[in-house]
């Protein structure tokens, strides 16, 4: 278990501005986090941030945001770069944005899986190239990314979520084993399907392809699971709260059993 640190930790959330990401953003805020919030919609953001300030202010949090898309290679230096002045160099990053296609493998395009990948790799990738040299000297850090059970197994009619996924997991195991030595701590955070806008876009997705209604389709969503239903954005946030202040031995984090578990 890592020590708790002298001072507040100084974390970065990406897709913040709503669902598990704005989940998540509220539970650090709760911890007195000094929290840079990036999304790319700058309005939404905005709002989303008044909201955590509001809710971390009896804890002494205070909140920034960035509005940039990530599908920029050079958005990630950009956001700890922000971050650093802000705040410090961040302690903690929590990679969360993302995107979720959902089509036949048919309409599943080079355009798709490469913004998924941007996203769900890239990204994250980029952080800990910028995040990596500071949190080194510091002698700590850590690197959480919100992955998915679809890195663990495929799931029909995602082709280019589940690639990416299994790229996001792939990674965090790599850098965890690079950077555990450093004692920088990595973890990949697998739910199942999760109550969000991504989710319920993508049962509306399937609706308008015909044969089930959006309500059907978010219920066959939810019986994937094996806790038999939706996990909701305020348990994935538990979870990363979890790992973040025990820092426990382990990478990739299955939260979608009972009880959730590392897996690796």
């Amino acid at each position: 278990m890592a020590p708790t640190p002298s001072s507040p930790e100084i974390t970065i959330v990406t897709g913040a501005s709503r669902g598990i990401g704005l989940a998540i953003a509220h539970a650090f805020a709760a911890l007195g986090h000094r929290l840079l919030l990036v999304a790319r919609d700058g309005d939404r953001l905005g709002t989303a941030a008044r909201a955590v300030a509001a809710a971390g202010a009896a804890a002494g949090a205070a909140i920034e945001t960035f509005a940039v898309d990530l599908r920029d290679d050079a958005a990630p230096a950009a956001a700890v770069a922000a971050a650093t002045r802000c705040f410090g160099a961040p302690t903690v990053v929590v990679d969360n944005a993302g995107t979720a296609p959902s089509d036949k493998i048919e309409r599943t395009t080079p355009a798709m899986l490469h913004d998924t990948f941007a996203l769900h790799v890239g990204a994250p990738l980029g952080f800990a190239r910028a995040c990596v040299p500071a949190m080194k000297a510091a002698g700590r850090g850590c690197l959480l990314h919100l992955a998915s059970t679809a890195g663990l197994r495929g799931y029909p009619f995602t082709a280019a979520y589940t690639a990416a996924k299994h790229g996001m997991v792939g990674l965090a195991r790599a850098l965890h084993a690079e950077l555990r030595p450093a004692r920088i701590d990595v973890y990949a955070l697998c739910p199942g399907f999760v109550d969000s806008d991504i989710t319920r876009g993508a049962a509306a997705a399937i609706a308008a392809r015909g044969g089930l209604t959006a309500d059907e389709a978010f219920a066959r969503m939810a019986a994937q699971n094996r806790i038999g239903r939706m996990h909701t954005p305020a348990e994935v946030a538990a979870a990363a709260v979890r790992l973040v202040r025990e820092r426990p031995v382990g990478c990739v984090f299955e939260l979608d059993r009972d009880p959730p578990a590392f897996v690796d």
